[in-house]
């Protein structure tokens, strides 16, 4: 179903002829956050950023998260001037030529279905290059693809992602929104790990506690705490989901829902994915891991892991939702985070409460023998004019980079997060024909293989391994 309205529908000749640098940009899955994230950025983005479509499976979307009643679909078609789907693949076959990108925010379990039809809509774009039936510039409008954390919750279905989105459909960025990796803190502390600064690293210790109670205590909140996958793969409607005939979830909870941020800036910091397999740095081979529970819904609450990785680095990993509070409140309580990296010559650590930027910093410590360790700042220390945003070779502005403690961004007001400002000029950059060369579909990987083994160990009592 498509309400294809003169408001928003994209003409023939717009295909054809249009060379506007706009981004036409699609959301999938219509539920809380996108509706209180997603499409109020891309709103605030306009003129250079068009909403072409809507879609999800559920004309009415109703979340328990939402304060105020969410906008059915048919609504948000006119608030956003755009048509919508109850269909990807019917979308596609009405926008397919001009969208240069699609967000996915539909359930955890429904990313894979999702994005593999994403990616084949850009593998066939590019065979219609290939045959010469592009019109007159030869050049497929490349797809890009912004995925909802988790990049899903199988890990089967993590690696296909990354094998297809890496050597299938390479042309086109695929960002997972783990916002906190887009921030120049991070991108910082990837420089100095890639330049050597603290040596080999020898030992990873990390932790996340936030007050999450009311959100994995709470069994209306399905999607967050339930262990079965739903199949309804464009919806993120809560009361519109039902469950298809997979074998349910190891496990569901906390982890999945807020430390697949921690360990995904851990490893996007080590440079995942962007290394040769012997210059990777902590391959996790096997973990073990003890978890507690909800008591109202069975999701785990809080877990302490022990992560054994093959090039000899030790590698320890705890958290909870037991803090108190909540993030919402007033005043809002932050999640507390620690980031504790050591090297043969070196430290870097990275921490503090994420409603409170002076609560933390970036630090960096040497080893010279025969010298007073002195910690440095190098948000403050060091000159990083020309610092670049992941994938996307535009500079930060200096006004950016503070020496203060930035994890998550989940900021409502203003134009987005940094994985969607790099999403949307991967956009910008196709209405021109051109790549962007950015990928997280690895550490996308890495997260679940992890979580997963987390999930199994806690139910085994035993060192589970991970198929790398």
């Amino acid at each position: 179903m498509s309400n294809d309205t003169s408001m928003g529908a994209v003409s023939k000749h717009e295909i054809a002829t249009d060379v506007a640098p706009a981004a036409r940009v699609a959301v999938i899955g219509c539920g809380w956050w996108a509706q209180g994230w997603h499409l109020p950025h891309l709103a605030a983005n306009s003129p250079s950023v068009k909403i072409v479509a809507v879609v999800d499976t559920a004309p009415k979307l109703v979340s328990t998260l939402s304060s105020s009643p969410l906008l059915c679909l048919d609504l948000l078609s006119e608030k956003y001037q755009c048509p919508c789907y109850t269909s990807v693949s019917q979308m596609l076959e009405d926008v397919g030529p001009a969208l240069d990108g699609a967000i996915i925010a539909t359930s955890h379990a429904s990313h894979f279905e999702v994005g593999m039809l994403l990616l084949n809509e850009g593998i066939r774009r590019r065979r219609i290059e290939e045959d010469g039936g592009q019109g007159k510039d030869k050049t497929h409008r490349i797809l890009n693809i912004l995925m909802e954390k988790p990049m899903t919750t199988d890990v089967n279905e993590a690696r296909r992602l990354w094998e297809m989105s890496s050597k299938g459909y390479p042309e086109g960025a695929f960002i997972i929104n783990h916002t906190a990796n887009y921030r120049p803190q991070t991108q910082i502390a990837r420089h100095i790990i890639a330049s050597n600064q603290i040596g080999k690293i020898r030992h990873i210790s990390a932790y996340m506690n936030g007050p999450l109670m009311w959100l994995f205590n709470d069994s209306s909140n399905h999607s967050w705490v339930s262990k079965t996958p739903w199949k309804n793969t464009t919806s993120s409607n809560e009361e519109n989901e039902t469950t298809d005939d997979r074998s349910p979830l190891p496990g569901n909870g906390y982890a999945y829902g807020q430390v697949a941020h921690l360990i995904a800036w851990i490893y996007a910091v080590l440079g995942a994915g962007e290394k040769s397999d012997a210059e990777e740095i902590a391959v996790p081979t096997k973990v073990y891991c003890n978890m507690s529970h909800a008591p109202k819904t069975g999701a785990d609450i809080s877990f302490a892991a022990v992560i054994t990785c093959c090039d000899d680095v030790t590698f320890a990993l705890s958290g909870t939702a037991l803090l108190p509070g909540s993030q919402y409140a007033d005043p809002p309580i932050g999640k507390h985070i620690n980031i504790e990296l050591f090297g043969e010559v070196g430290s870097l650590m990275y921490g503090g409460d994420d409603k409170i930027p002076g609560s933390g910093r970036l630090e960096l410590r040497r080893s010279e023998i025969g010298k007073k360790c002195q910690p440095e700042y190098p948000c403050s220390d060091q000159d990083w004019s020309g610092l670049l945003r992941e994938g996307t070779g535009m500079e930060f502005n200096m006004s950016e980079i503070k020496d203060k403690f930035y994890f998550e961004d989940g900021d409502q007001e203003g134009i987005g997060p940094g994985s969607l400002k790099a999403f949307l000029d991967a956009c910008r950059n196709s209405c021109k024909g051109t790549k962007t060369p950015i990928n997280d579909s690895f550490v996308g990987l890495r997260t679940v293989q992890i979580i997963d083994a987390m999930y199994r160990s806690s139910i085994s009592g035993n060192a589970e391994e991970i198929d790398i």
